[in-house]
């Protein structure tokens, strides 16, 4: 599993963007994109009032490229080779297809452009709402993190213990290694409109200090709600605040604290161990490179990626769907990037649901 921040740096830095972020309302047609080639090389976004122009970060970017139907290529090229006429285009549209949409800021820079039906759910809430109860579980906190996509809080109970057999053997092959698992849990939040807000169940292998996302369990709660109104002659607002905001979304709070407690079901890790055991037995039975290089392409993994999995399932000497399983975990905790890293987690739970259909294809592959 790949670490981030303590679970104090995480408190530290929630906190300090609680008090500098910052919500805000408008038409398009009352904002516009500028660019001064003699203050910065990027363009720059500017509100009506007397609110100071700021930054636009790239998640931000996106958005806007989505939101005007420019092309992403076309956005990035003038973003990066003629900035002034990005400017001109992003204007254009937005003067001549007026839309309400929420800019999210903080740290005086853009982090997100979003549909006027956006609602916020804040990474101070969801830290509020369940970390009493991770404590009152005694759960071990193993990683968190808090990036410009989303925030991530992954804990382990290690008093549910179960020891799954690998598919590595020794000697005439009765004797087996062993892996020790145990149940999982990973919270994420996102603020910039990339992902709900999710709970979802996992598997911590202790061997390899391992962690995959599982499907079954958990919740999922989309960031819509009721569309935001500008009066007639309004220009821009503030969204609601902070103590508004708790009080509306309370009732959603008390349930991702629900199903934080009933998310250890024993019955549930029971099954997905009995599975994982299984995969020890389902042996890679063509070329490994050709089978890395066949789940490379259909689970689109870059070339470090791909260079990272076969390796580890080399070192770890175990040419078996658990042996693709656990250098597919492993890789995660090579990606220099969080979000990434994550990603290639949920595909370690999507290699234990594979169906045993797909599994032989790659197990074939020559």
């Amino acid at each position: 599993m790949k670490t981030g921040r303590t679970l104090t740096e995480l408190a530290m830095e929630i906190e300090r963007q609680q008090s500098s972020k910052r919500d805000l309302l408008a038409c398009t047609k009352d904002l516009e994109v500028v660019f001064d080639a003699g203050i910065s090389k990027d363009v720059g976004l500017r509100f009506p009032g007397d609110i100071p122009d700021t930054d636009i970060g790239d998640i931000a970017h996106q958005q806007i490229g989505q939101h005007t139907g420019i092309p992403a290529g076309y956005y990035n090229k003038m973003r990066s080779e003629a900035p002034g006429l990005l400017a001109d285009n992003v204007n254009e549209w937005f003067r001549k297809y007026p839309a309400k949409r929420v800019v999210r800021t903080l740290d005086n820079k853009a982090r997100a452009f979003l549909s006027d039906g956006y609602r916020p759910l804040e990474h101070a809430d969801l830290a509020e709402s369940i970390m009493p109860v991770l404590f009152e579980l005694k759960l071990e906190i193993m990683s968190c993190e808090i990036t410009e996509r989303r925030l991530y809080i992954k804990a382990v109970d290690e008093r549910i213990k179960k020891d799954v057999p690998s598919g590595r053997k020794i000697g005439d092959g009765s004797h087996v290694f062993f892996d020790t698992c145990s149940p999982a849990i990973i919270v994420s939040n996102s603020e910039v409109g990339l992902g709900m807000l999710s709970v979802e169940t996992g598997i911590f292998t202790k061997v390899c200090t391992n962690l995959a996302t599982i499907a079954e369990g958990g919740m999922k709660r989309r960031h819509v709600g009721a569309r935001h109104e500008l009066t007639d002659g309004e220009h821009m607002r503030a969204l609601l605040t902070d103590e508004t905001k708790r009080a509306t979304d309370k009732a959603i709070w008390l349930q991702v604290r629900d199903v934080v407690k009933g998310a250890f079901d024993e019955v549930r890790f029971t099954q997905a161990t009995q599975k994982l055991a299984a995969m020890g037995e389902q042996k890679i039975e063509g070329d490994p490179i050709k089978t890395i290089d066949l789940a490379a392409k259909r689970w689109t993994l870059n070339d470090g990626e791909r260079n990272s999995v076969l390796k580890h399932l080399i070192e770890g000497g175990d040419l078996s769907r658990y042996g693709v399983f656990n250098a597919v975990t492993r890789t995660a905790q090579d990606s220099p990037d969080y979000d990434r890293a994550t990603e290639l987690e949920k595909l370690g739970g999507k290699i234990i649901e594979l169906p045993r259909q797909e599994w032989q294809e790659l197990a074939l592959a020559a």
